[in-house]
């Protein structure tokens, strides 16, 4: 299971926030999770959440299972590039980032222009 750890450090015109030490300002609006006049961070955080809890809960039945956590997607896929090509065991990757919900992509999104 693959994602990446990185975001989008995107603020609002009207808001004073410095990404490398302000702590991001979630809230709820209804039936999401919102950040106050910041991106909320969370690009690919479900990915990164849904991977350590199959790692966690010893209900999920999997066999042997690796998580890979990448940086630098957002800033040109360093993470990604920089590892060594044997490093991996597993013989399929799910990469948890895409494009659309509720579709299955075969390959990376945003990973080659």
């Amino acid at each position: 299971l693959q994602a990446h750890l990185d975001m989008v450090p995107q603020k609002n015109n009207d808001t004073v926030h410095d990404f490398t030490k302000d702590p991001i300002q979630p809230y709820i609006d209804g039936e999401w999770v919102k950040a106050r006049g910041t991106t909320l961070g969370a690009d690919n955080g479900i990915g990164m959440a849904s991977a350590l809890a199959v790692l966690a809960d010893e209900n999920v039945v999997h066999g042997p299972l690796e998580v890979l956590l990448t940086m630098t997607e957002e800033a040109g896929m360093d993470g990604a590039f920089g590892l060594q090509s044997n490093w991996l065991q597993a013989d399929i990757l799910i990469n948890t980032d895409s494009e659309e919900e509720g579709e299955i992509y075969m390959g990376c999104a945003g990973g080659i222009d």
